[in-house]
């Protein structure tokens, strides 16, 4: 193709994925709790901001980026989420680029086309999260892996350790993801360079050098990455077992309900597949032509680097689980994701030199997209909190009924008036959760009471103790108020 096509190209692809990216969800969609934990942290002084990050279990990068940019909007939820908005973008050149530089122009652009309208990439270019952030740095220090294991040059294993310890500040994820470039590094020496297998594993000089870089990142947040993994709290992740891989591979292209916390299921289809049919079929597909593909000696390192990366990781996480070590959550695997979309281009391209073969896999791809029922997402809390703002309701103090709830308004309003009751567990110790504290804790119906002029935002109005009155609904929240407090149900009555 044409240089100037192919940059026509590229551009209408990243203008493609720019128009998915952007829109109201930006702005109005709720911010759930880890979303709203980043609004928090950023709205923070920089010496506040860093004293939570150390308190907290996550290493420091995003924060320190996403930060700065915030402030240029000041700190709406669009200035925060649209930093990740800026690194899908990213993500979508990049892989055009190593896609080309690995393959061929074909492949670079497939694989951009799949990044650009994959549901999956989409939604984390829209959270106030660090999984796009991840998924960019981690496709560079695979392209740079490559590289260095092709030519071994001393600059490309330097540039891997760079991106690779930069993933490690962004993800404690990262750590697997080095235990499997470790192993896939001395099965490529012994593949591909006839090495034997004791002299694979000792690995060459300038992969030392790549992983000193990687280990002076690791060294220098050792202080606060042992208080972190010490007091993480992980008891929410299941174990995982095989039959996760094509639910996995199924979320990759086609998501899963926006602000799902822990391990949800994949977006649902309006016919034929239920959450793990189509990535199976994918995974299959994607079985048969490796197999393929190394019969006919076809781009043997790059498919088996790719794959060895991105399922290597999956397996060797799943195989973690059964030994108490569960962190397989499907949006820690973002730079998996990433490189499987790299993968299925590569594959598709590379086993027909014919443009249509391409073309109708990205084709059946948009159809499938198009078949899944219609992607919602609630703005309930974005909504009440503008009512707030614009003292279309007025209370001295805002009471809520859990601390992810308590989360989410604390990004909205200002926490000197807000408050929570934990109704499942009024007297439960949120002392460890770094945003919310039992400050602004109430333990009992009586410390409500005493409040006096106060709402209770919640799904009911029927809570045991108090005489409460609906005054205002919000989507499927309501907002409740002392049945007494005449004057101010007057005022607030909509």
């Amino acid at each position: 193709m044409k240089k100037t096509i192919i940059s026509l190209l590229i551009t209408v692809i990243i203008l493609v994925g720019l128009v998915l990216r952007i829109g109201p969800v930006l702005e109005q969609r709720d911010y759930w709790y880890d979303e709203a934990f980043t609004g928090i942290l950023v709205k923070q002084s920089w010496g506040e901001m860093n004293q939570m990050i150390f308190e907290d279990v996550h290493p420091p990068l995003y924060y320190w980026l996403v930060k700065p940019w915030a402030s240029l909007f000041d700190y709406t939820s669009f200035g925060i989420r649209s930093f990740s908005l800026v690194m899908g973008l990213l993500t979508i050149f990049s892989i055009y680029w190593i896609g080309r530089k690995m393959f061929n122009e074909r492949v670079g652009l497939l694989a951009a086309l799949i990044t650009a309208v994959s549901p999956f990439a989409i939604q984390y270019s829209q959270e106030a999260r660090m999984y796009s952030l991840f998924g960019l740095l981690m496709i560079w220090a695979t392209w740079f892996f490559y590289r260095a294991l092709k030519y071994n040059e001393r600059q490309d294993w330097i540039w891997w350790g760079i991106f690779g310890g930069l993933s490690f500040y962004t993800h404690y994820l990262s750590l697997f993801f080095f235990i499997i470039f470790f192993w896939t590094a001395v099965i490529y020496e012994y593949l591909f360079h006839k090495k034997v297998f004791h002299k694979a594993i000792l690995g060459t000089k300038k992969f030392w050098v790549g992983t000193g870089v990687i280990s002076l990142f690791f060294v220098s947040w050792l202080p606060y990455f042992v208080p972190h993994i010490m007091g993480g709290n992980l008891g929410w992740i299941g174990v995982s077992y095989l039959s996760d891989i094509p639910k996995t591979l199924q979320i990759f292209l086609f998501g899963h309900p926006l602000g799902a916390g822990g391990i949800p299921l994949a977006n649902e289809f309006e016919y034929f597949f239920d959450s793990s049919s189509a990535g199976l079929l994918a995974l299959v597909a994607i079985i048969v032509l490796f197999v393929i593909a190394w019969k006919k000696k076809i781009k043997r390192e790059e498919f088996f680097l790719l794959g060895a990366l991105s399922f290597g990781t999956l397996l060797f996480l799943i195989v973690l689980s059964h030994f108490n070590l569960k962190l397989y959550v499907s949006r820690y695997f973002m730079p998996a994701a990433v490189m499987i979309y790299l993968l299925i281009a590569g594959m598709t391209v590379m086993m027909s030199k014919k443009v249509w073969m391409w073309l109708v896999v990205f084709v059946v791809f948009i159809l499938l997209i198009v078949t899944l029922k219609p992607i919602t997402y609630n703005s309930q809390w974005y909504k009440i909190s503008q009512l707030i703002k614009n003292e279309e309701i007025k209370s001295d103090y805002v009471v809520v009924a859990s601390p992810f709830d308590y989360t989410t308004m604390r990004y909205y309003i200002s926490d000197e008036k807000l408050k929570y009751y934990n109704t499942s567990n009024p007297q439960e110790d949120f002392s460890g959760w770094v945003v919310v504290g039992n400050e602004n804790r109430l333990q009992t119906i009586n410390e409500i009471e005493i409040l006096k002029d106060y709402i209770i935002i919640d799904k009911t109005c029927n809570w045991e103790g108090l005489n409460l009155i609906e005054v205002a609904v919000v989507e499927d929240l309501k907002i409740c108020q002392n049945k007494n407090n005449r004057q101010l149900i007057g005022r607030n009555k909509r």
